[in-house]
């Protein structure tokens, strides 16, 4: 029996891509039973975007979708079929979490809105993740991290002056990523609130809102400058003397932050490899590192386990950004393949026996070959 933190807490889990699929994933590596809801009609984009092959069973063996389900048990319905959406509500009733990132409006037309499951299941936390929030003119908007790094006051902020704004695009999203982290917390607290009162509630993220928040001190700077509205630096900082990226002798990269100016820091890193440039500045107190891209970062052991881990196939998945009691993230299953464990799920929370179980099958509801269209 799991004794981590969230064991005995339940997800039903309609989580895509980044912003919904790991903050349920962090709860599932916290011991959460969590219950990805997926269908041979509406696939996590991560199974087709990470498409690795045309070969039969290729949505199973997607490496972004594995980064980001890992610990879950993925269970196939199609919310478009009548007897999916029963199914769903019943699974709600045996749940204490909702994680969901659609458009909005998507599950309320399909009658599995948090109105609709909180009056099966009171105690019920409904964490709606979207770009705009659930409310206001921009609600229906479709977003991307691009889009998010725009309005949010990001893009404005990054690039070099008199250069365009700049966008963190597909390879960072960086407003997805922060999202998770935040919804995972606000859930956990709103869960404790439920077990203690008996009444869930509906928790609204808007990705747009968090990355703003994160400027937070910026945009209150801005309040009493407006001139700064246009104001794009590089690496250099406001109040610094000098920071920036130096080309090291090796080919490598390092960051340099310096109280009092140096002209003679870029002849100084040129002149050194990066570790023996790093070396000399930090002894001298400066602070200073290695610039790491993907490759270094799997090389550096220090955080194995914790920024990255491997499942039990040996794939790459994404760590927790914490330490719990001094231990890091525990891979007790891979990602699902699609519905996986479909039958057992229905077997074990509601009682389903074969006939029913066939049914849903013969009715193409649970299956688990893509037909793909938009739900």
């Amino acid at each position: 029996m799991s004794t981590r933190p969230l064991s005995g807490v339940r997800v039903l889990d309609f989580g895509l891509l980044t912003a919904g699929a790991n903050t349920s994933a962090m709860l599932a590596d916290l011991g959460a039973d969590v219950i990805k809801i997926e269908s041979g009609a509406y696939l996590d984009p991560f199974r087709v975007v990470g498409k690795p092959d045309d070969n039969d069973g290729w949505w199973n063996r997607s490496p972004q979708f594995r980064f980001t389900n890992r610990n879950k048990r993925g269970l196939a319905l199609n919310l478009k079929d009548k007897d999916g959406q029963r199914v769903i509500r019943e699974l709600a009733a045996e749940c204490d979490v909702v994680v969901e990132n659609f458009r909005r409006g998507v599950l309320d037309r399909a009658g599995l809105g948090y109105k609709d499951l909180a009056a099966l299941n009171p105690r019920l936390v409904f964490a709606a993740i979207s770009s705009q929030g659930d409310t206001g003119p921009e609600r229906m908007n479709v977003s991307f991290g691009s889009t998010l790094d725009a309005t949010s006051g990001i893009a404005a902020l990054t690039g070099y002056e008199g250069e365009e704004p700049r966008i963190s695009g597909m390879d960072v999203n960086y407003p997805d990523q922060i999202v998770s982290l935040f919804a995972t917390g606000m859930v956990i607290t709103a869960v404790m609130e439920a077990r203690r009162s008996g009444q869930g509630c509906f928790l609204d993220f808007s990705q747009r809102e968090v990355a703003s928040f994160t400027l937070g001190e910026e945009i209150l700077a801005a309040s009493a400058d407006p001139s700064r509205a246009q104001r794009r630096s590089g690496n250099a900082q406001e109040g610094v003397a000098q920071q920036d990226t130096y080309k090291c002798k090796d080919g490598r990269w390092i960051a340099v932050t310096l109280a009092v100016a140096d002209p003679t820091l870029a002849a100084f890193c040129a002149g050194r490899d990066s570790a023996a440039a790093v070396e000399v500045l930090l002894a001298k107190s400066i602070p200073a590192a290695l610039c790491n891209d993907g490759v270094d970062v799997l090389r550096d052991k220090a955080l194995a386990g914790v920024t990255l881990a491997r499942d039990d196939k040996g794939g790459l998945v994404k760590g927790l950004p914490y330490l719990l009691d001094g231990k890091s993230i525990d891979i007790e299953r891979a990602a699902p393949d699609l519905g996986q464990h479909t039958e057992a799920v229905l077997r074990d929370l509601l009682g389903y026996d074969d006939q029913a179980l066939r049914r849903l099958a013969d009715a193409g509801v649970t299956s688990t070959t893509p037909n793909m269209g938009e739900i």
